[in-house]
């Protein structure tokens, strides 16, 4: 089984992660907003979407959303908050690796700051690609490893691994994420060379990339404002992007392919057994899955699908 980050076990809120990085967030949906601006569809899914941060960036654009994320009780948490705005989102706790969705279920994807936690990225890459369908825009944002600073600091203390393409884990600095402190947490970052061969091997098409969150410095966030950082921002994400030197980057694919004309409307019609596949019998907080008999609930009105 991998390795899965599981914010549940020491009752990690992801939201305290956010509440002092402002700039980020908005660079972010700068990004998303990019990038979303043409596209639509029925079904949207957010992968590791938490408590919904990026939901405005792709709510006007599809008519269904769905936020997995493996935490169970963060997705309870903001249940009520989160139907009351968007009374078309559907939560779920799941493992990225096992979806519990039908093939070519979405017309839209996004996985934002969680492949860095994914210990194969292939293959939760295949499996994202096996619920995207054709035309279908997926979207990812991972870690660069070859962004200035890193750059900077390998050129200073002449250690220029930081040049090679495998993953890198990224060095422990109090950043636990939900994992108990002094535990060793999985944070890789990737080269952009790496990530471009991985969606290739996967058969996604790589439309475009963009960086992200530029100016990425303490110092800088306390010299000036968010208004113009963002200012910046918006000016280097189109300047900028294709140097490959921001901390963080954007990576627009598609799934070629021809799309599914008449998708099915509700939740439970798109929804399998995460590990076979096979069709679910439901019940009002329950579904048995009809080949290998494994049992899901409905907990706190969150279907819970993890394996």
């Amino acid at each position: 089984m991998n390795k899965i980050a599981d914010y549940d076990t020491y009752d990690y809120d992801y939201s305290t992660y956010w509440a002092k990085r402002e700039y980020e967030h908005k660079a972010e949906v700068i990004v998303l907003n990019r990038i979303l601006k043409s596209a639509y569809g029925q079904w949207f899914l957010d992968i590791g979407g938490s408590f919904g941060r990026l939901t405005p960036t792709y709510s006007q654009n599809f008519s269904n959303l769905v936020i997995i994320d493996y935490s169970l009780k963060t997705l309870q948490k903001n249940y009520k908050v989160l139907k009351k705005k968007y009374p078309n989102l559907e939560l779920i706790a799941a493992n990225a690796y096992y979806l519990p969705f039908k093939d070519n279920s979405f017309d839209g994807g996004l996985m934002v700051r969680v492949l860095h936690h994914i210990e194969k990225p292939k293959q939760c890459l295949e499996e994202i690609y096996r619920v995207m369908d054709g035309d279908g825009v997926y979207i990812q944002e991972y870690a660069n490893k070859l962004h200035i600073k890193a750059i900077f600091r390998a050129i200073l203390t002449l250690n220029f691994g930081v040049f090679n393409k495998e993953p890198y884990q990224q060095p422990d600095k109090d950043n636990n994420e939900g994992a108990k402190k002094g535990s060793k947490v999985l944070f890789l970052n990737y080269h952009p060379q790496y990530i471009k061969n991985l969606f290739k091997e996967v058969h996604f098409t790589v439309l475009k990339t963009y960086g992200c969150s530029f100016l990425r410095l303490n110092i800088l966030k306390k010299l000036f404002k968010n208004n113009i950082l963002l200012f910046w921002e918006r000016v280097f994400q189109q300047t900028l992007s294709w140097t490959n030197i921001s901390p963080s980057i954007f990576v627009k694919t598609v799934k070629i392919g021809k799309r599914e004309s008449n998708k099915p409307s509700t939740l439970k019609d798109i929804l399998v057994c995460p590990d076979c596949k096979s069709s679910l019998n439901f019940s009002t907080d329950t579904a048995i899955c009809s080949k290998c008999k494994k049992g899901f609930t409905k907990k706190e009105n969150i279907w819970d699908f993890r394996i």
